[in-house]
């Protein structure tokens, strides 16, 4: 056993140990070591009161000093945090009392799971008093002490065990697992921003996690669970709806936030519009439907305004037809304004999409193809940047004002894309005057 600890915090350790305190790294530095990953950062738990810690150190930080924490600036920041007991959570998120002890065991029990209630002392070794290191051992993630007590004292810590299972490939011990099933509807007091975070980290880490986390986001998915149950008897896929979609977003490379939760959300109304016909499923206008959930979930998780426009419109268009790609093109980037970025982004939503169907499927991944290298290599003016007229032209050379110029130059825009020869001042101003009386 090896655990990582640069010089830096070593010399935090030494200055505690020399001042007479007791002083340990903690939690997730200590788990990742254990697991021979390097740590992100280093946690320090010590029996110094944080008017001491100050007093220590010549560079500090108050981050959290109510709760005795203190921010040590040394070559990296490191957070030192008075050993503590925590009581009532009355928000079932954060204790209403804590009161500093001078006992590291007592410290290490108020924590979630048994991996992050480590402790370590080059000096004293490794300190484990629930087991943490063999839970690791296992892939396992056990909450300390009662399960439902630590998911009441702290809903997110449900979120939290997902995330670890997904990040490390674990699976969630059965009395947690059941905790997390019967205290569900908790998290609720969960703030949404902290919920997508958590979700958001699940699905770059292993998506295939959700699965598992049906019940636990109903309060703002319940979707995920019918999907979970929706089969998909067609030639096009050879799973249920549920792992079609976490399997679309686990072929998301590189991850992307956006287009992450796009996947998420683009056949989750696939359920509600289910029919079957001679033995075979059909799910017809399940993408207006899934727009209309994703427009639901966006705006309950308070994604940003960006987010709630492209997400939805992502979700809408995923399924849209490529056999003809001048007509896929027109459509969207002249007739719907949309810019290159949002094509490039639907392209990759119907990538994963398709490669996530059955072998049989996957063929349509050819006119995906085959739309693509159209668009790479059309010519033709597609927005207004691209035309050889402009506003002032208009103005200049027609009678034309106000709304009138802006509906002469779309309507030169969608000429000039049909007719690309005839993207010229000259020809733009006569179509202009071929048309009849602009109202």
């Amino acid at each position: 056993m090896k655990i990582l600890c640069p010089n830096y915090v070593k010399t935090i350790l030494d200055t505690f140990h020399q001042a007479g305190f007791q002083a340990y790294i903690v939690g997730g530095c200590v788990r990742d070591s254990l697991l021979n990953k390097v740590p992100h950062d280093y946690d320090v738990t010590t029996n110094a009161k944080p008017e001491q810690v100050q007093a220590l150190f010549e560079r500090t930080i108050p981050t959290g000093i109510d709760h005795g924490t203190i921010t040590v600036m040394s070559e990296c920041p490191v957070e030192v945090t008075t050993f503590r007991q925590e009581s009532m959570y009355s928000d079932h998120r954060h204790p209403d009392h804590v009161a500093f002890v001078n006992d590291l065991i007592e410290d290490l029990a108020r924590r979630d799971f048994t991996i992050n209630a480590m402790a370590y002392d080059p000096i004293l070794g490794l300190v484990d008093p629930f087991g943490g290191q063999t839970d690791l051992e296992k892939h396992i993630i056990r909450a300390v002490g009662n399960p439902y007590e630590r998911f009441h004292e702290d809903a997110l810590r449900m979120l939290r065990a997902h995330r670890f299972a997904a990040r490390f490939h674990f699976q969630i011990e059965t009395q947690t697992k059941k905790a997390i099933q019967q205290l569900h509807k908790d998290i609720q007091y969960v703030s949404v921003e902290r919920v997508r975070h958590e979700i958001l980290e699940i699905l770059a880490a292993n998506p295939y996690e959700i699965e598992n986390m049906t019940l636990l986001l109903s309060h703002w998915m319940p979707e995920l669970q019918s999907c979970r149950t929706c089969l998909q008897q067609t030639p096009y896929h050879d799973t249920n709806v549920l792992h079609h979609i976490l399997r679309a977003i686990k072929l998301l490379d590189p991850f992307d936030e956006t287009l992450a939760w796009t996947l998420l959300f683009h056949d989750l109304g696939k359920p509600a519009c289910h029919t079957n016909k001679n033995g075979i499923d059909h799910f017809k206008g399940h993408p207006a439907i899934s727009a209309e959930i994703a427009c639901r979930i966006c705006k309950d998780l308070k994604m940003t305004n960006a987010q709630q426009k492209i997400i939805p419109a992502l979700v809408y268009y995923h399924d849209e037809k490529m056999k003809d790609p001048l007509a896929f093109i027109r459509k969207f980037r002249i007739q719907k304004h949309w810019s290159d970025a949002w094509i490039r982004q639907l392209f990759i939503v119907k990538h994963c999409d398709i490669m996530a169907h059955s072998a049989y499927g996957q063929q349509t991944i050819k006119q995906l193809e085959a739309l693509e290298i159209g668009y790479e290599t059309c010519n033709r003016p597609m927005d207004l940047a691209h035309l050889a007229i402009h506003g002032k032209d208009i103005l200049e050379n027609t009678p034309l004002s106000g709304k009138q110029i802006a509906d002469a130059l779309q309507a030169c825009l969608e000429y000039a894309f049909d007719h690309p020869e005839k993207n010229h001042k000259e020809d733009l101003l006569l179509y202009i005057e071929s048309r009849p009386a602009w109202k």
